[in-house]
């Protein structure tokens, strides 16, 4: 449905390792011009390492794409963590379409049979080995001496292998020092920029077929950018998720509110209600910085005497069902009658000092309520404070109920509309306290 939505050809964002969509960023580029220099020069050995998601796999399946016309090629990749050495070779026996012999030196003349068959037709023979990093260091050196398979003109094998960050930690170690001596080239990928990033999308965007305008805006795919790092896997998750949510919303272009909901569905970063994080915070809190621990003690603040109260409210509960409540009620209420019998005649309550602030009035129950918008710097206490007198957990849940996005009672921004309940009132003028420009402290 999304690909006739949006006059899509095919997915622009699938997870398959289609090589047609593999967009060559400047060390993508280098990497496989690497490939393809190692493979015509008879190199033997050349390895790629990568994070996970940045597209090793989509990189190998163009360049074995383009040696297909002159080589034979096997691509091993689900090879069990704990084969032996002969399971290796049995591996590259049965990928070319020969069944294993039984023994390690059968298998062996099996395999020097296929090469030099290959080798007199003309032909290279190139295995590509893909999460190396999972390999055991017995399979590692079986694969250093696949690479003695030669003639004086050349290597009859050649070998790719692909891997994780862990991998170059193998290839470090002292029982691995030929294999990695072995290795001529070592290519790097590294995460896209904001720029490359944008032009990611377009690309793949432009493979599907689509012709259009603008399918994401600015602010959106700045969005992207921060939150997906640079990786092309997580970046394609979020432009998915974020087309699917156009897609529901019936709109044709994909906002910066689309994506920052896509963003929190995937937990990337707390979702902030209606608020769209600005861009330059989105890596920050999933960081984790200072300013998000700032904003976590704020919020405690809040919610642990709520939660103080609640516990007080279950204590009292538990002493009204257990039947001890009555008579504690009624020698409350015999004390209260003693000691208002006992008071002489009722003394109006002195006045309350003048001190120049003007206070809200009191919201009525079935009052409609209002919206504001936030300023700069405010904070839900200083709105609440401000229009209706007074902040704790009560005005709080108030707030809340008129507000169901709003789930980070201290994370609003300036520009966001929150409804208050009651009628709108004039602001309440700053107190003297507040004209000192200091606040007590709780």
């Amino acid at each position: 449905m999304l690909l006739q939505y949006f006059g899509f050809q095919q997915d622009p964002f699938g997870a398959t390792p289609d090589p047609r969509c593999l967009y060559l960023s400047g060390t993508h580029r280098e990497a496989l011009a690497s490939l393809e220099y190692g493979f015509l020069s008879n190199r033997g050995f050349t390895a790629i390492i990568a994070p996970p998601g940045m597209g090793k796999t989509t990189l190998l399946c163009r360049f074995l794409e383009n040696a297909r016309g002159t080589a034979r090629t096997v691509f091993l990749f689900d090879i069990d963590a704990e084969c032996a050495p002969r399971e290796f070779v049995a591996y590259i026996l049965r990928d070319i379409g020969i069944t294993p012999a039984q023994t390690s030196s059968e298998m062996h003349e099996q395999l020097t049979d296929a090469l030099v068959k290959e080798n007199r037709a003309g032909r290279k023979f190139v295995v590509v080995i893909d999460e190396a990093q999972n390999l055991s260091d017995a399979v590692l050196e079986r694969v250093r001496l696949l690479t003695n398979f030669e003639t004086s003109r050349g290597k009859l094998m050649q070998v790719v292998l692909s891997g994780q960050p862990q991998l170059s930690d193998r290839l470090l170690k002292d029982s691995l020092v030929q294999l990695r001596q072995r290795i001529s080239t070592i290519c790097r990928l590294k995460p896209l920029s904001t720029e490359e990033t944008v032009a990611y999308i377009d690309y793949r965007l432009k493979v599907a077929g689509y012709d259009g305008e603008p399918l994401f805006t600015g602010d959106a795919l700045k969005l992207i950018a921060e939150a997906g790092a640079g990786t092309p896997r997580i970046i394609n998750n979020l432009c998915f998720n974020a087309l699917s949510i156009c897609f529901a919303l019936n709109s044709k272009q994909v906002d910066a509110s689309m994506v920052s909901e896509a963003i929190a569905d995937r937990q990337l970063i707390p979702h902030s209600g209606e608020a769209v994080a600005p861009t330059g915070e989105v890596a920050a809190e999933a960081r984790g910085e200072p300013k998000q621990r700032k904003r976590t003690k704020r919020v405690l603040k809040f919610w642990i005497p709520a939660a103080a109260m609640l516990l007080v409210l279950c204590a009292l509960g538990v002493v009204w069902f257990s039947g001890s409540w009555v008579p504690w009620s009624h020698a409350a209420a015999e004390d209260r009658t003693s000691d208002l019998k006992s008071r002489p005649e009722s003394v109006p309550a002195p006045a309350a000092p003048e001190t120049g602030e003007t206070r809200a009035p009191e919201t009525a129950p079935n009052s409609a309520p209002f919206a504001i918008t936030v300023k700069p710097d405010q904070t839900l206490q200083d709105i609440s404070e401000q229009y209706l007198g007074s902040f704790d957990i009560q005005r709080l849940h108030q707030i809340q109920a008129l507000n169901p996005k709003l789930t980070d009672p201290d994370h609003i921004e300036a520009g966001q509309k929150i409804w208050l309940p009651g009628p709108p009132s004039a602001p309440l003028e700053k107190s003297a306290t507040r004209q000192t420009g200091k606040r007590s402290t709780p």
